[in-house]
């Protein structure tokens, strides 16, 4: 028994000091302290407004003649497990289970306490984010309901929710980042991915069939639901809300029985293939870059492009960061389709999210991406020039004119030719303009590791402010240059004034987009050509 209770106290601190260095990372990241910051007082008032709709809504169901719980709460807690199951798998199968310095970690102590750690640090990192919108909405239910107990179910609710979804999540993750660690090609992480994915997918339908309501309420993970109300006046079933107690420590024995054997698997496959790694990739070093380019495209900017592009290939977790929101803005995409009302701004929001997307995908992390190799290529005869257009070629070349492409045919389907014409220039300014930003905003916020037990050294995703930045950035112009198309059309209406007034505007926003793409191209030469090594 007290080996049981070592192992339990060496993973819990193992996820304690994880977390603490999380902590203190983000202390020394100012802008990402001061975005979360600014993240943290929009919920308040955000979830503040929704509170005062969860405490009417609460009062009006609590004083029903028959209080009983509807059946779309179950649907929306089945939805929310299955959704926050999928994010912490996504993040087990790209980052969470490695591990650093194995063969220290696994002599030290048993690999069953490295994988507590592990899911209590998770664990931990969910709850910090889940705090304060559950903290704001709870105070909004127990007002409503006239009673004090939900101070004590909801935190409850909220524990046993979490540890379900991490101890689930982590098991399917660790299972595809071994199967795809030693799968010959990368189609298990394509496999892997849509396997993590699928429970977003699953969510998706079952938000949309009308019958759904009924058949979720009777589903293992609505039964939290009737956890949450359990001493309040709204009826709920007290075999349900004692199986989501049992169930959560069923989900968490085993998940975490699962997540311990193929971590083990993954930390022992480190171990011992890190020379084989680099053996293949000495191997594929060797081939020519782009030779069809030859003669348009000097060799150095070429081979900048092939190396970006190979680590890619061979590794495709290294754009699991745009996964989820390139998720989100499908389904925007698909309901926007469905809707007579919205099909017209669907060029609209084609044209945003794959200007975001084709800037963000191969250069905003050009530094981090290097790794191990960036003293090399900084002191190699590369210069700024070269490395910078190296590193956006494949997105300029490939990217954008896939984009403008998709976003004319989607244009002209939709909108007059006139403003179908209107829309491929912008959409085609503003990608071309998403990669200069994704560049310098990448260069000024470079991200080379994390200083964590549990990281991935191989794949280093872009750093959060980089992230938020260039979204923040990119779709604000793409706002204004939406703006600038339509604007004197709704104002000026039909006419000869409002036809000018378009050209005009629209130009005067194509030098301001285009400007503002090339002098962050030029800035992010600057950066790589005065770059120094600390």
């Amino acid at each position: 028994m007290a080996r049981h209770d070592r192992t339990l106290v060496h993973g819990l601190w193992i996820g304690y000091v994880d977390v603490v260095r999380d902590w203190r990372t983000l202390k020394r990241d100012r802008v990402r302290l001061a975005l979360l910051a600014g993240a943290g007082l929009f919920g308040t008032l955000y979830f503040g407004m929704l509170a005062l709709v969860v405490q009417s809504k609460t009062a009006a169901l609590a004083a029903r003649a028959d209080p009983s719980l509807p059946p779309v709460i179950g649907l929306l807690v089945t939805l929310l497990w299955l959704s926050t199951t999928a994010v912490f798998g996504q993040r087990a199968a790209v980052r969470t289970i490695d591990i650093d310095a194995p063969s220290l970690v696994l002599t030290s102590v048993r690999p069953r306490a490295v994988t507590i750690g592990v899911l209590s640090a998770e664990f931990l990192r969910g709850l910090a984010f889940v705090v304060l919108p559950v903290g704001i909405l709870g105070v909004g239910f127990a007002t409503g309901a006239g009673t004090s107990v939900p101070i004590l179910t909801v935190p409850l609710v909220t524990v046993l929710f979490l540890t379900s979804s991490v101890c689930a999540g982590s098991a399917v993750g660790a299972a595809v980042a071994v199967w795809s660690r030693r799968a010959r090609s990368k189609t298990g992480y394509v496999a892997g991915g849509l396997a993590l994915l699928g429970a977003l997918i699953v969510a998706s339908v079952m938000a949309r069939l009308s019958t759904t309501p009924e058949l979720a309420s009777g589903l293992p993970t609505s039964w939290y639901g009737d956890l949450f109300v359990v001493g309040t006046p709204i009826a709920a079933s007290q075999t349900r809300a004692f199986g989501a107690v049992l169930g959560t420590v069923a989900i968490g024995y085993a998940g975490g029985s699962v997540t311990e054997r193929f971590a083990t698997q993954r930390w022992l496959d480190e171990m011992g293939a890190n020379g084989n790694d680099q053996g293949a990739a000495a191997v594929g070093e060797r081939s020519r870059p782009f030779p069809r380019l030859r003669g348009r495209i000097d060799r150095p900017t070429r081979y900048v492009a092939w190396r970006s592009l190979r680590r890619v290939k061979r590794d495709p977790t290294r754009l699991s960061h745009l996964g989820l929101p390139l998720l989100v803005g499908a389904w925007l995409l698909v309901d926007l389709a469905r809707s007579t009302a919205g099909r017209s701004l669907l060029p609209i929001a084609v044209g945003l999210l794959g200007s975001w997307f084709v800037g963000g995908c191969l250069t905003l992390n050009p530094l981090g991406d290097d790794g191990a190799a960036l003293p090399a290529t900084v002191t190699s005869p590369v210069d700024g020039s070269q490395f910078v257009r190296g590193t956006a070629l494949m997105s300029a070349i490939v990217g954008v004119p896939l984009l403008v492409a998709t976003g004319s045919a989607v244009s002209i389907a939709t909108s007059a030719l006139p403003l179908a014409l209107g829309l491929g220039l912008w959409i085609g300014v503003h990608g071309a303009a998403a990669i200069g930003i994704a560049l310098a905003v990448g260069m000024r916020f470079p991200r080379f590791g994390a200083i964590r037990v549990s990281r991935r050294r191989t794949v280093v995703p872009p750093s959060l402010s980089a992230i938020v930045i260039y979204s923040m950035t990119v779709l604000s112009l793409g706002l204004v240059g939406v703006g600038a198309l339509i604007g004197p059309r709704l104002l000026l209406h039909d006419g000869t004034a409002a036809t000018i007034a378009q050209g005009a505007s629209v130009l005067v926003w194509l030098s301001l987009d285009g400007g503002i793409g090339y002098g962050c191209y030029r800035t992010a030469v600057r950066r790589f050509d005065r770059y120094t090594l600390e």
